[in-house]
């Protein structure tokens, strides 16, 4: 019984270790990726910083700036683009495991409720004995 009671627990408690990594493993994949993200960026503005420097007129300038911008426009949009298919896959994970142990919960439940079902189920009573007839008045005072 005892045995069984652990082997319960450790089934109940597994979905949620199995929670907790997968967010440790989605939180450091979002901590390299914020740091790829900003060390491109550092990497870009020193480089625009240099480029912008060297330009002698207005149109030397604009392009520089142009392309400075359109570089970091698209490394934005493919961290957002990234995170959020990590996100989409990180929540399809979510969503599996949590049906799996909503349904473990629930064969748990039906375990241990039929049992006790059978217990606690009134039972039915014998009908109940029927009395004989009061003696009216005519013939009790015969």
């Amino acid at each position: 019984m005892f045995d069984k009671i652990v082997e319960q627990a450790q089934t109940a408690s597994k979905p949620f270790s199995e929670m907790m990594t997968i967010n440790a493993e989605v939180l450091e994949k979002f901590a390299e990726k914020q740091t790829s993200l900003l060390t491109g960026v550092m990497n870009d503005s020193i480089e625009y910083a240099k480029d912008l420097a060297s330009q002698k007129d207005l149109a030397g300038i604009y392009e520089t700036q142009k392309s400075y911008a359109e570089g970091l426009q698209e490394k934005m949009m493919t961290s957002a683009k990234e995170t959020y298919a990590l996100m989409t896959d990180t929540s399809e994970k979510m969503s599996e495991l949590f049906n799996g142990a909503f349904s473990e919960i629930k064969k748990f439940e039906a375990a241990v409720t039929t049992p006790q079902a059978a217990k606690s189920a009134p039972r039915a009573k014998a009908p109940a004995k029927a009395k004989a007839p009061a003696p009216k008045d005519e013939e009790a005072a015969s």
